[in-house]
């Protein structure tokens, strides 16, 4: 219920425009508009400047439902053009297929990361469904004399086609916080993490990240443990995973962390692709 209270309060401007579509393609079945517009049909005729509405007016039905849809997609698109996505400080845990609906047919363009599910911010950016994830730099200031970022290994023995990567950013990662069915598969750690748990956007990091995956050919699966924060995650989804081809990672999957007090990993991982 909470969850439901959060997602209207959080999206009630395209909810409410959802309905105006609903109406506009009903509306020609519930209304008689040749008889509500009898006397307009009468007294005018077709010309170029009328000729859209004159046609949906004059035949009704499917023809009207095309026509008042498309001309408040045009309208919500145009007044969506810099309206901003999730601008309410509350989680935004929605399924894809909402976000895809707001911006492919509403027309949002933008869309903040702040608060969505580390999963969803991932599919959200490599697969560049917004036209931009606006973030502030103040809130992720780069650090100075930054330190090299480490990078670990673990069961370099196992197959390396089916991968673990965790990139230890805010927080760390401690084995156990792994899934005991995942937890031997072969291990590569990136790490920039000094016990701070402070949030920087770290170029270091993300370089890391790229070459700690630059020497394997052909990665099967993937899996992400992550406690990046939106900016870093941004701009590893983007360069490592987001070009056409997506380099040499098969299939990816990211992995949620829990709000227990363990902060554990979920057993199941999000598919991005």
């Amino acid at each position: 219920m909470k969850k439901t209270v959060g997602f209207i309060k959080s999206n009630l401007r395209q909810i409410f425009e959802t309905i105006g579509l609903i109406v506009a393609i009903i509306l020609p079945w519930v209304v008689d508009l040749q008889n509500l517009f009898r006397k307009y049909l009468g007294n005018n005729i077709l010309t170029p400047d009328n000729m859209w509405w004159y046609i949906a007016l004059t035949y009704g039905g499917t023809i009207a439902s095309l026509f008042f849809f498309t001309v408040t997609i045009i309208i919500l698109r145009k007044i969506n053009a810099e309206y901003v996505m999730n601008r309410r400080f509350i989680y935004h845990d929605y399924s894809y297929a909402w976000y895809w609906f707001c911006s492919k047919v509403l027309g949002i363009k933008k869309c903040n990361l702040i608060l969505v599910p580390i999963h969803m911010q991932f599919k959200l950016a490599i697969r560049g469904t917004f036209d931009d994830y606006p973030l502030q730099d103040d809130d992720y200031p780069l650090l100075e004399n930054e330190s090299e970022c480490s990078i670990s290994k673990a069961h370099e023995d196992r197959d390396n086609r089916t991968i673990n990567l965790i990139l230890e950013d805010t927080f760390s990662v401690e084995d156990q916080q792994v899934d005991k069915q995942n937890r031997d598969i072969f291990t590569i750690k990136v790490s920039r993490n000094d016990g701070s748990n402070s949030r920087h956007f770290s170029q270091k990091f993300i370089d890391a990240t790229i070459n700690a995956l630059k020497e394997y050919k052909q990665i099967s699966i993937l899996n992400v443990y992550a406690t990046t924060n939106p900016k870093n995650t941004l701009h590893i989804a983007r360069r490592v995973f987001g070009s056409v081809d997506r380099g040499n990672v098969g299939h990816l999957y990211v992995f949620q962390q829990n709000k227990d007090e363990k902060r554990t990993f979920e057993k199941k991982g999000h598919k991005i692709f």
